[in-house]
């Protein structure tokens, strides 16, 4: 990961100049980490421009990661990978939150609340949104999680220690899944690994 602390050494890799003045450690110089991963996911092409450098919440993130190391095995790219549980909205991560909160520290992303509209009625937000999604009590907005100008030049620098399969792992798992309704994603995810629903406040409502 890159993180506070000192310059990192990217063997060839020169850092590009919008990250000039943010300084950078790498706990593994060949492969990215489980917080990179979050970066490249961001970054990946995708066909769908409503998602270019962003996605809308972290509950909708978390469930992406955890479809990666699950149907993609993204994990064969990274030096270690989240750690997921069962919990009220399913699959969780306390890592994924925490990743999420470093990478902002470190303004590499941008997290914005922005008005819902994405076919969810207010019923549906009630009780498919993780409450970090919803911002300072208003059940009409969420979180968009977004890359900053640096955020995507770091995303850069790691996407060329991802295989050509890694890469068109990020790009078809927005493109299959992360346009879905989130209500319609968490069905799916819900539907394929019960395992992961035992603790689960909305199991019977989706």
């Amino acid at each position: 990961m890159f993180a506070s602390g000192r310059r990192a050494s990217f063997r060839g890799d020169s850092v590009p100049p919008q990250i000039v003045g943010v300084h950078f450690m790498t706990v593994h110089p060949e492969k990215p980490d489980k917080t990179d991963l979050i970066l490249l996911l961001l970054a990946a092409p995708t066909t769908d421009p409503t998602q270019e450098f962003r996605c809308n919440g972290v509950t909708r993130l978390e469930k992406l990661l955890f479809l990666l190391e699950h149907e993609f095995q993204i994990e064969s790219e990274l030096s270690d990978s989240f750690d997921f549980e069962p919990y009220h909205y399913g699959p969780y991560s306390k890592q994924v939150y925490d990743a999420v909160d470093l990478l902002r520290s470190l303004k590499l992303l941008l997290v914005e609340q922005h008005e819902v509209r994405s076919g969810l009625d207010l019923g549906e937000l009630n009780e498919s949104l993780d409450r970090t999604d919803l911002g300072a009590g208003s059940e009409y907005v969420e979180q968009q999680i977004s890359l900053t100008d640096s955020g995507k030049a770091v995303a850069q620098v790691l996407s060329r220690r991802l295989s050509e399969q890694g890469k068109e792992a990020l790009t078809a798992v927005k493109d299959r899944y992360g346009a879905m309704p989130l209500r319609q994603l968490l069905r799916y995810v819900y539907e394929k690994y019960e395992n992961y629903t035992v603790a689960s406040r909305i199991k019977e409502s989706l």
